[in-house]
Order: structure tokens, then C-alpha cells, then sequence
């Protein structure tokens, strides 16, 4: 009979002990994992309707007791499906505005004494953009000029703002305007009757942006309110629906045609003419008008007026 020395244990004995106790820490640290993963789910787990609905921790949670015979590959995972989701983040949407010109009115040829002659125009611009076009100065104390910037609006209720020009002041107008906003152009018609060169021009005119005139009424975002009533140094623009109208007795409201020789031409209003200004559409920015120049009188006419006179007659038959 195989006996031991007292207070020593058998080889095989203790290599038994030392495998339960790693057991038992192999299940300890199971249930700490699954404690940890089941904490988390309950964290991103909306919050129940009512307390019976909460989940019992402590009766989820074997005892210590039980420790020996728990089993963690039988407790049932946490559902992924019934986690809320975030909601994704729609990017932001700029409510830009969208500067038209419309047709020109009191078109009409002024003399002057010494064989002057002027062609005067009324002129006005309007936003049918989605949002309006608002233009906010500020001075530069250093080089005492007033920097312009367009002020977006977006779907996110936010705002943000690009340099697009300066604010100059008129002195014949006695007010500040937004510096290179238009554009007037004479232009000599080929035999084809495309535009061919420029014959006159204002060039680039500064105009005070205000809201003087409804347009479009039936726009969704037209508001009766003015919202732009002044031509100051802080603050200009035009209201979605609104014009701005500049009359054909004003400073800058007209073309010198002195010495131009009788025939047909186009006259070009436009708004915007370098794209500084952000909008929605930069294609719609012009309306022409063509003429007629004979001595001292000018016609309002039609292209198809000028082909018919143009053209031979067994051809307009």
C-alpha cells in the first residue's frame, strides 16, 4: 500500500485541485464579460413604458452559489434589432436667390445740344429665387472701405456668408450702392442677326438693392412685408418676389449713341455680370431689347420686324 508523508498531497491530487480553481476563474470572468455586454445593451436599449418592463439585474445575475454550475453559452444574447438606431443628418440646404432682369421700359432717344444723343432705359431686377438676396457691409476702419458679404439662409434655420464685393457711395444718388450689380450693352447685329460687337456700353454700374416693386405674388415664399427698404452702408438686398426698379430719368440709366451710324441693334440689360453673387441660376440674368436708330428717332422693334425687312422678297414670301 503507496502511502505519502504527512502534510504532503498526491501529484495527481493537486493537479485536480488546480484544475477546478482554474475553472472556477474561467466562469468568473464569463460572468463578467456578460455583465458588461448586458450593462451596454441596456444602455442603448430605448427606455421601457413601464416599470414591469424594466429588466430584473439582480435576478439576471446567478448567484455565487450557482457560479460553479452557470453555463453562459446558455443565456440568450441581446437583441440588436431593438436598439434605436441615430437618426442620419441630412445636410444643410442654401436658400439661394435667383436675379432675373426684366424687360426694359421708357426706352427712348434723348438730344442733347452739340448732336449729343443718349438712349435712356428704365431698368429693374428682381429674385425669384427660393431665398432673398441679402447683402451685409462692413466697414474696414484701416482702409475705410465697406467689404460686402452675401448672407445665405439655409433649411437648418442657419446662416453663412461669402465676400462678394464692396459698397461704394454715389454721390449723385446721395446713397451707397452695391458696387459691378449691372451691366448695359449696345451691340451691332451680324448679317445673320447673332449679336456682333459691342458698339456702347455703360459698363459695370453699381445700383442700390431695395425692395421697390411686388413682381410675383403667387411665389410661396413672397411676403407683402418689404423687407429691404434702404439703400444704407450695413445692409441691402431684395425679398424673394421683389424688384428693384431704377426709372430712366436717374444718373447711369443710359447709353451714348452720339455719331453711331442708322441700323438695328441689340441692347443688353444684366444683372450680376461676373457671378460674384451667388444664386441659384446665372441664365437668366439678361433681357435684350432690339432697335432701330434712324437720325433722331429710335424704334422699339422685333427680331422677326428686322428679318423681314432684311430680307429679299421672293424669300419672305
Amino acid at each position: 500500500m503507496n502511502r505519502v508523508a504527512p502534510g504532503k498531497i498526491s501529484k495527481a491530487k493537486a493537479l485536480c485541485t488546480v484544475d477546478r480553481i482554474a475553472r472556477h476563474r474561467v466562469r468568473q470572468i464569463a460572468l463578467s464579460i456578460w455583465v458588461a455586454a448586458l450593462a451596454a445593451w441596456l444602455a442603448l436599449s430605448p427606455i421601457p413604458a413601464s416599470a414591469s418592463q424594466a429588466v430584473n439585474l439582480s435576478a439576471a445575475i446567478p448567484d455565487v452559489a450557482s457560479i460553479a454550475a452557470w453555463d453562459p453559452s446558455a443565456l440568450p444574447l441581446p437583441d440588436a434589432s431593438s436598439r434605436a438606431e441615430p437618426e442620419p443628418k441630412i445636410p444643410a440646404k442654401d436658400y439661394l436667390p435667383d436675379l432675373r432682369t426684366l424687360p426694359m421700359t421708357e426706352l427712348r432717344l434723348q438730344l442733347l445740344p452739340g448732336g449729343w444723343r443718349f438712349i435712356r432705359l428704365a431698368n429693374t431686377i428682381w429674385n425669384s429665387g427660393q431665398g432673398p438676396l441679402e447683402l451685409i457691409g462692413e466697414l474696414n476702419a484701416d482702409t475705410e472701405q465697406t467689404r460686402v458679404h452675401q448672407q445665405i439662409y439655409t433649411s437648418t434655420d442657419s446662416q453663412r456668408r461669402i465676400l462678394v464685393g464692396e459698397f461704394v457711395w454715389h454721390p449723385t444718388h446721395d446713397h451707397w450702392h452695391m458696387g459691378q450689380f449691372t451691366l448695359y450693352e449696345l451691340w451691332a447685329l451680324n448679317p445673320d442677326l447673332s449679336l456682333g460687337s459691342i458698339v456702347a456700353s455703360s459698363d459695370k454700374l453699381s445700383y442700390c438693392a431695395m425692395d421697390t416693386d411686388p413682381v410675383d405674388l403667387g411665389h410661396p415664399r413672397f411676403s407683402l412685408r418689404r423687407g429691404y427698404v434702404g439703400c444704407g452702408q450695413y445692409k441691402q438686398g431684395l425679398s424673394v418676389g421683389w424688384g428693384d426698379t431704377y426709372q430712366s430719368f436717374l444718373d447711369g440709366q443710359s447709353l451714348d449713341v452720339t455719331g453711331l451710324p442708322d441700323g438695328y441693334y441689340a441692347l443688353i440689360s444684366a444683372v450680376n455680370p461676373d457671378g460674384l453673387i451667388l444664386e441659384e441660376n446665372y441664365a437668366n440674368n439678361a433681357a435684350r431689347a432690339y432697335l432701330e436708330l434712324r437720325g433722331d428717332r429710335m424704334t422699339v422693334v422685333t427680331l422677326k420686324h428686322i428679318k423681314m425687312t432684311q430680307c429679299d422678297e421672293s424669300l419672305c414670301k
